[in-house]
């Protein structure tokens, strides 16, 4: 008599697939997956189009999906958590971008102006601006806060959005503090990295501290600095003077780059203050 293995699909993988945002005719399912690179219970995460490969080790979760001409052959993002919101976020955050890009033919301009209109006017949230940049491409952008966002749209290529923060001259150190966690990948669960001196500038050296999971490096010599890596959504934060004292109200202005449609449709409702 010969016995036969079933892997059975994990229940937070089903969960997390029903937090994933459907965006087209099939809607997020998870099915049970066997990696190449661990024996821990994995998932295939699909929407008939895109497929994330979830993991799920004692203490973390990783995230594999194709990129770059490659298939999910290898993880690329570790969650420290099994959180099936916090999953389902760096997901969004992370995979779904570079997927979007694989399956360009699939997303085009029109679909993300489409989508936008929706998610934006359930929100109050008007146009700003449009302007030509050339043959074939086209920039719209809306206000909100004291943020600006802009989907720059280019023949045969993926949209690209793209936020800028105090743009305006209305930005401030402590408003940008409750933004930018938005956009990072989820804190470890020990968090804490020495300074040292590889930053400098009461600012900089601020924001460093409450955020260097990011991670982050400073840009010389103008005490700019970057933050994020090769996957997700990346940015360069300016300070006029960064080497004054930290406080609260100090202007700051930053460009964030790399935002999917899909995560930003999740975060949008926090991109406004109070007085938007």
């Amino acid at each position: 008599m010969t016995t036969t293995l079933t892997r059975a699909t994990p229940p937070v993988a089903r969960r997390i697939a029903a937090l994933l945002p459907a965006t087209g005719p099939t809607p997020w399912r998870a099915t049970a997956h066997r990696t190449t690179y661990t024996d821990s219970p994995a998932a295939l995460i699909s929407d008939g189009t895109r497929e994330v490969v979830a993991a799920f080790h004692d203490s973390h979760v990783t995230l594999a999906w194709a990129r770059r001409g490659e298939g999910a052959t290898y993880p690329i993002v570790a969650v420290p958590s099994s959180n099936p919101t916090r999953i389902a976020r760096e997901i969004m955050r992370s995979a779904l971008p570079d997927l979007d890009t694989l399956h360009a033919p699939n997303r085009t301009a029109s679909d993300f102006l489409d989508d936008l209109r929706g998610q934006f006017a359930a929100r109050g949230v008007k146009t700003n601006a449009w302007s030509a940049h050339g043959t074939g491409t086209s920039m719209r952008t809306w206000r909100r806060g004291r943020t600006l966002l802009s989907l720059e749209t280019a023949r045969l290529h993926r949209p690209t959005l793209n936020l800028q923060y105090g743009d305006d001259g209305s930005g401030t150190l402590a408003d940008f503090e409750t933004l930018l966690p938005l956009f990072l990948p989820t804190e470890p669960r020990h968090p804490y990295k020495p300074l040292g001196d590889d930053i400098t500038g009461g600012i900089p050296r601020r924001l460093y501290a409450r955020f260097s999971h990011a991670p982050m490096r400073q840009l010389t010599p103008y005490g700019a600095l970057s933050f994020g890596n090769r996957v997700g959504p990346t940015g360069v934060i300016e300070t006029p003077d960064y080497r004054a004292r930290a406080r609260d109200h100090s202007p700051v202005r930053a460009l964030i780059t790399g935002i999917g449609l899909d995560f930003l449709t999740t975060i949008v409702d926090q991109l406004a203050d109070s007085n938007a």
